[in-house]
């Protein structure tokens, strides 16, 4: 009552003064007292404030201005929210194309596949190429053996020529870990498909296509390990060669610094062992990668995929290495 009085008290004395209605300022300063003046003093201009009119009615409410921190904050928050309303738009375009696309969850396995056999081509003409290289590759070194057995020295060509076949089985090897990458690529992208498909379609199945795919990877590079630096691959370099002797039934046909390579299998159950020291520009870091062959391996079939001893070769490869990649 007494506030109520004290305010009429104050409108009674100023709005005679002035002639004006409507020009009063109700605000509150730092200590917490409350003021009701003509005029807001400059210094105060940045406080919340009431507009009262000549009954002492809030007509007008003026919040106090925003601090530098505040308005930072705000922009980071319209920026957020409209980011938000893009990934929104975005995931929507995508639903809608994924639905056009594809009419059944079956229709993105076969095109999946689809790619997947088209890579999986490319890389049996590799191990083919992978294949008759090293047998050239044997057939140089043999030759040069020979001459200097025989007293002759090696020709620069020759060395030239050697070298040059070995960068090619490097090459073909870093090549087929690029294609087990884009297989893992292919996986990952139609799981996500998969996945979403189910979700837009409200399709309730077993399992996760995105983590299947991910221990599908895992599984095709079991016979690669990334060393992460040339100075971290000295001594599971010296452990891979260990375990090529260990495993591979042919005898060792090449050793250089950065490869070995046992010879071709001639009879069933033969398993030949490569290992390569591969720089991987991709990654900036250095891979081991171990190749396996079997007897009768083409293009039409890789019969070490189907041994059970070649699996159990492959799966132990990065474990004697090291650790894992």
């Amino acid at each position: 009552m007494c506030l109520r009085l004290t305010l009429f008290a104050i409108l009674s004395f100023l709005l005679p003064l002035t002639g004006q209605a409507g020009k009063l300022y109700k605000w509150v300063d730092d200590e917490g007292q409350i003021h009701y003046t003509q005029t807001l003093p400059p210094t105060d201009a940045h406080r919340a404030r009431s507009h009262l009119d000549e009954h002492g009615i809030t007509v007008r409410q003026v919040d106090a201005a925003k601090t530098p921190e505040q308005l930072r904050l705000e922009a980071e928050q319209e920026r957020l929210r409209q980011e938000q309303q893009r990934l929104v738009e975005k995931q929507q375009a995508q639903d809608r194309v994924l639905l056009r696309t594809f009419r059944t969850e079956d229709d993105i396995l076969m095109t999946r596949n689809g790619q997947l056999q088209a890579v999986d081509t490319t890389i049996r003409v590799t191990q083919s190429n992978i294949k008759r290289l090293k047998s050239t590759l044997d057939a140089m070194q043999q030759d040069a053996a020979q001459l200097e057995l025989s007293g002759r020295r090696v020709t620069k060509n020759m060395l030239r020529d050697i070298e040059s076949k070995r960068q090619a089985l490097e090459d073909a090897y870093l090549s087929i870990i690029d294609r087990e990458h884009d297989k893992h690529r292919i996986h990952q992208s139609f799981a996500r498909d998969q996945q979403r498909f189910r979700e837009l379609k409200k399709l309730a199945k077993d399992g996760n296509p995105v983590v299947e795919a991910k221990a599908s990877f895992d599984d095709a590079l079991q016979n690669v390990y990334d060393c992460r630096g040339n100075s971290a691959c000295d001594g599971p370099w010296q452990r891979a060669k260990a375990y090529l002797r260990t495993h591979s039934t042919t005898p060792i046909k090449m050793e250089g610094d950065n490869i070995v390579i046992t010879g071709e299998p001639l009879e069933d159950g033969d398993i030949s062992i490569s290992v390569s020291r591969i720089p991987d520009p991709k990654k900036g870091s250095t891979v081991i990668f171990m190749d396996l062959q079997c007897k009768l391996e083409s293009i039409q079939s890789n019969r070490c995929k189907n041994d059970s001893a070649a699996n159990r070769i492959k799966q132990g490869f990065r474990t004697a290495l090291g650790k894992p990649l």
